[in-house]
């Protein structure tokens, strides 16, 4: 498993690593920050960024490790793209680069009256996604995107990206090792050394690689486009360009003609093919249709992680009237019954960002499936002939799953206050996965233990020890069976 990298937990330790330079004590302003990437040449300070990621990345596997800032350097290098030019004089060296990391943390443009969900939500989007290991991300990829059950019809990733998608994440972790060690660039080049004919022929064909590069490379201007298009999907307020969109993330290899390609953040490298990155590739390409069958997808995975509970009782959603549905399944223990509604939804980057839809999108998602919940629950104390096999002995709760993380949900920083009749806890898939490595007993306690009416019981993801965190989830270690070259070359899960 790809050890958990090291950050610090407050502002304070930047200043405690600055070498020298001068530091701004005071908040300032994310225009302010912008201004300053803008003193530095994309073609200096981009290559840069990619030398001092990839340094970070390698420390980052010892035990010495020091801390560092991805998300900064994220910002960093989308600015730098975004609204750099080459007519600057300034030269990037790592003073400059701290002092940058420094404005970074101290900017804000928080306005006045802005709510304690919004400036928190804002927060976890921008800093937590790097601090996940990428195991689980990856496995859960090929479990939920990949693999085909009975009655589903396959994603067909080829159409979309010219390769499958196991051979383009495969490739992505081949070319995130060596851009790791060469300073963080991509060199074509190296493709045509003699001794790299072995990793042809037992990790990847040079074809796929090649292949999964072209896609991970664009130039400025392209980067740029790519913004552009994402603006006018869905634009955002400027007084949150922190935490627009930053088109690095689904390419993260930039073209700069003579002076390379390079990987400004190279921790983006393997993550291009995970979450967000496909949802909007293959909504931009399917639409509608791929949304449904994330969502079909979504709710059989949940199914299948609850089935690795032994002996568990569990059953499918019940149409209890023509064309209507109770929760999508229904979990019966001695001590409890579960009502589990999946969702494959994800927040939109305003919510994300703290935006004016926060609150709406929590309500739509979290609240919507909390009222299916609800409607079961009824149906069930009602004594619907439906639902003869359920018990009515016994106390119900509710599990909300979410196919990406909602960080915050269940806290008094949602954004989204229940008005629910049962207690309900919500879990994204990551947590579900840790959760079903419990004995059964114990897993439902701890259910019972956060959920609650109002859904501030505190966050799920935090309940696991760190013994259960280390154990292996079947259905993840069986879908990195798939990435067959890692089992013996790379990272063990």
């Amino acid at each position: 498993m790809v050890p958990h990298l090291r950050f610090p937990e407050t502002q304070d330790a930047v200043a405690e690593e600055f070498i020298t330079g001068e530091l701004v004590s005071r908040e300032v302003s994310y225009s302010e920050f912008v201004q300053a990437v803008r003193r530095y040449r994309p073609s200096d300070l981009l290559p840069f960024l990619a030398s001092y990621s990839a340094d970070r990345e390698r420390e980052s596997m010892l035990p010495t490790a020091g801390h560092w800032f991805p998300w900064a350097i994220s910002a960093i290098a989308k600015e730098s793209v975004l609204r750099g030019n080459e007519l600057r004089d300034a030269n990037i060296d790592i003073v400059g680069l701290k002092r940058l990391v420094h404005l970074f943390n101290v900017s804000s443009d928080v306005v006045p009256g802005q709510s304690a969900a919004s400036l928190m939500t804002q927060i976890a989007y921008e800093q937590l996604p790097y601090q996940e290991s990428i195991y689980e991300e990856m496995a859960r990829t090929h479990a939920l995107l990949v693999h085909t059950e009975r009655g589903q019809t396959a994603i067909q990733w080829e159409e979309l990206l010219g390769l499958g998608l196991d051979q383009a994440m495969r490739a992505s972790h081949i070319l995130h090792a060596w851009i790791i060690n060469n300073a963080g660039r991509y060199d074509p080049r190296i493709l045509d050394m003699l001794h790299f004919q072995e990793v042809y022929d037992k990790i990847a064909p040079r074809s796929e690689i090649e292949a999964t590069a072209k896609l991970l490379i664009s130039t400025i201007s392209g980067l740029r486009q790519a913004r552009t298009g994402a603006d006018e999907r869905a634009p955002i307020p400027s007084r949150l360009e922190r935490y627009a969109f930053n088109p690095l993330k689904s390419q993260p290899l930039v073209d700069l003609g003579t002076a390379g390609i390079w990987a400004p953040q190279s921790m983006l490298v393997p993550r291009a093919f995970l979450g967000s990155n496909l949802y909007y590739r293959g909504l931009a390409r399917w639409g509608k249709a791929f949304a449904d069958s994330l969502g079909d997808r979504t709710q059989r995975y949940v199914g299948r992680q609850l089935a690795l509970f032994e002996g568990i009782a569990l059953y499918p959603e019940i149409e209890y009237e023509k064309s209507k549905h109770s929760v999508d399944w229904i979990w019966v223990s001695d001590s409890a019954v579960i009502l589990v509604e999946c969702k494959a939804a994800r927040l939109t980057l305003d919510a994300q960002a703290g935006g004016n839809s926060l609150v709406t999108v929590m309500e739509r998602y979290l609240g919507t499936a909390r009222s299916q919940i609800d409607k079961t629950a009824r149906l069930i104390r009602e004594y619907h002939p439906a639902f003869d096999l359920i018990p009515k002995d016994r106390p119900v709760a509710g599990v909300v799953t979410t196919a990406e993380q909602f960080y915050l949900a269940d806290t008094p920083f949602s954004g989204f206050a229940s008005s629910a009749e049962v207690p309900a806890t919500t879990l994204s898939l990551r947590d579900l996965e840790f959760l079903v490595g419990l004995p059964e007993a114990q897993a439902v306690s701890l259910v019972l233990d956060y959920a609650h009416l109002q859904g501030e019981g505190g966050r799920f993801g935090g309940a696991f020890s760190e013994d259960v965190m280390k154990r292996r989830n079947p259905i993840l270690k069986e879908a990195w069976g798939h990435y067959d070259f890692l089992v013996e070359h790379g990272p063990k899960p």
